[in-house]
């Protein structure tokens, strides 16, 4: 009865990490580039668009460095991708609209 109660908690456990990190290289970076957009007078859209891009690059480079059985900290480079429009707009000014676009009155 132990064990079962112990493989439960331990499978929920493994469940919560992977559900969070998937969060965190997936949706997290989306959110944080609009909503920094947001705050600089950026156009939303574009910014969103650069995050999915870059979200997907990263796993489908994370998924391709697995099937190849690489070493698990090269994992991490690729995963490391996700975040690069909520980088990019934190290098960013609120003046530098050449780059970051514009809001237009709809956004």
């Amino acid at each position: 009865m132990i064990g079962l109660l112990v493989a439960t908690v331990s499978f929920t456990l493994i469940v919560v990490i992977v559900l969070a990190v998937l969060v965190a290289v997936t949706v997290l970076p989306a959110y944080a580039a609009v909503q920094m957009a947001d705050a600089r007078r950026f156009s939303t859209t574009r910014w969103f668009v650069v995050a999915g891009v870059t979200v997907l690059a990263g796993l489908l480079g994370a998924y391709e460095l697995h099937k190849h059985d690489v070493s698990r900290g090269l994992l991490l480079v690729p995963l490391a991708l996700t975040w690069v429009a909520p980088v990019v707009l934190w290098l960013l000014e609120s003046g530098q609209t050449r780059i970051g676009g514009r809001a237009g009155l709809h956004e």
